[in-house]
C-alpha cells in the first residue's frame, strides 16, 4: 500500500496543489529465483540473439 502526500500553496487566495509525493513501503519484486535462472541456462534452446549476425529468412519462417 502506498501513501500519497500533497503539498499545497496559496495562489491569489485559492489553495492549489503544487506537488505530490508517493511513499511506497513494500519492496518491489523484480528478482528472479536462482532455480529458474539455472534451469534456463541448462536448457537446450538458444538464449537471446546475436545482433551482429543475420538470421536466414528460411529459419525465420519455419
Amino acid at each position: 500500500m502506498s501513501i500519497r502526500k500533497s503539498q499545497w500553496t496559496n495562489i491569489k487566495g485559492d489553495m492549489m496543489e503544487y506537488s505530490a509525493h508517493t511513499y511506497k513501503y513494500e519492496e518491489r519484486h523484480f528478482h528472479r529465483e536462482p532455480k529458474s535462472q539455472k534451469a534456463q541456462l541448462e536448457s537446450s534452446h538458444q538464449h537471446g540473439i546475436r545482433k551482429d549476425v543475420k538470421t536466414p529468412m528460411k529459419r525465420k519462417l519455419t
